[in-house]
């Protein structure tokens, strides 16, 4: 790690530093670059020398540009805008400079100022990459319309308030927003194809997005008690991502005897094919109703083939018994479930059995006692135990040639 006190770090910045000027110096005339890459821990103090590389790489006219100051900065520091080092976007606009031979930028843990009013547009920009970075100015209302040729735009760990777009971005395909605590979404992206974000639960428009096949949505935790976050999932994401055909939700959700409501809506995920569910579970393992929660699943994704749901936590408790007291829903397009870490919660027992008797053409059903995600994982003989209990429970003759137990 990089420690600003630390006296060897100091004088090995500098060396490098002097390394790069010297590599350029030799460089008699500008080739023209494909790639221009800086991966090193600088500052905002070493902007005498950055801004010359920026100059060089601008004059070159390089096409792929990466400036990433982030190695020795911790995982999820963000670190002061007044110790980064100010991307110079008007170097671009230069009488020598241009901004349209750029079809790649990657920044990292810099300040990106965007109220240079000589800032020229990058018009054949594809991929725009933004890490640990501090705004000077507004992000989405000068620069992204401007770049009217982004295919894919990723924004992490950066101080945002919200994400939204002035006119439409025609071109974009890919959106990665993670780690930017969020208060809005509104993109215009009518093109977009993959939507992926970590961020607590708020609403988000992808206005006109009836393309997106694959959305990634990591949900952070809620504050308040039991706040799970499982009415959000049954309301906001289905109006935000109708039309997604695979999708992938993480997200803890609360085990209690008292949480048997949540927020039902008229929307659906009308293409939905494919969910997976990292869920980390807390509260009662014996708890029955908390789980059964995510049998309105099927009602809410009534084109579902594959469904997968990844828990952890919980014991393992030979006493338990099938219940079967709610009514099935008729689902008629699900063919494939698995469920890992089944063995440690009885209301997933009671959730697969209910998947069992609602899914007409039902295919196949993976019960994996084994914990895939987070900590702590079963030791062997808890797994045995676990493997044991789930067979006792689906011994029956009707579940044979459907269930497979791990």
């Amino acid at each position: 790690m990089f420690q600003p006190g630390n006296r060897s770090i100091k004088h090995t910045r500098t060396n490098f530093a002097m390394r790069v000027n010297s590599f350029l110096r030799q460089l008699r005339t500008h080739p023209t670059l494909n790639k221009f890459v800086i991966k090193f821990g600088l500052r905002r103090k070493h902007t005498r020398h950055v801004n010359r590389w920026i100059r060089f790489c601008s004059v070159s006219r390089a096409r792929h540009i990466t400036i990433n100051f982030t190695p020795g900065v911790k995982d999820f520091f963000m670190g002061p805008a007044n110790s980064k080092y100010i991307f110079p976007l008007n170097v671009f606009s230069g009488p020598e400079g241009s901004s349209t031979h750029v079809r790649t930028l990657h920044l990292g843990y810099v300040c990106l100022d965007t109220t240079s009013s000589d800032f020229m547009i990058f018009a054949n920009l594809k991929k725009l990459t933004l890490h640990k970075i501090s705004f000077l100015g507004d992000l989405q209302c000068l620069m992204l319309p401007e770049c009217n040729s982004l295919e894919c735009l990723s924004i992490s760990f950066c101080s945002l308030p919200g994400l939204s777009t002035c006119q439409p971005l025609q071109r974009l395909r890919c959106v990665r927003l993670h780690y930017c605590y969020l208060k809005k979404i509104e993109l215009e992206a009518p093109n977009l194809t993959s939507f992926d974000l970590t961020n607590q639960p708020i609403p988000f428009v992808l206005g006109g997005s009836l393309n997106v096949m694959e959305a990634n949505i990591k949900l952070l935790a809620k504050d308040s008690p039991y706040g799970d976050n499982l009415d959000y999932i049954y309301t906001e994401l289905p109006a935000a991502l109708s039309h997604v055909h695979k999708l992938s939700i993480t997200s803890g959700l609360f085990v209690y005897d008292q949480l048997q409501g949540f927020s039902k809506t008229s929307a659906r995920f009308i293409n939905l094919r494919h969910l997976t569910m990292y869920l980390p579970l807390y509260g009662e393992p014996k708890s029955i109703s908390g789980i059964l929660r995510l049998a309105y699943l099927l009602e809410l994704a009534p084109a579902l083939e594959e469904l997968e749901l990844h828990v952890n936590g919980g014991d393992v408790d030979v006493g338990w018994a099938l219940r079967g007291n709610m009514l099935p829903y008729s689902h008629n397009r699900l063919k494939r479930v698995l469920i890992s870490g089944a063995s440690v919660w009885e209301g997933l027992m009671e959730l697969a059995y209910y998947i069992f008797r609602s899914a007409n053409r039902l295919e196949s059903m993976v019960l994996d006692p084994k914990i895939r995600i987070g900590a702590p994982q079963l030791d062997g003989w808890m797994i045995d135990i676990g493997r044991e209990t789930i067979k006792k429970l689906f011994e029956g003759e009707e579940f044979q040639s459907i269930i497979t137990i791990l």
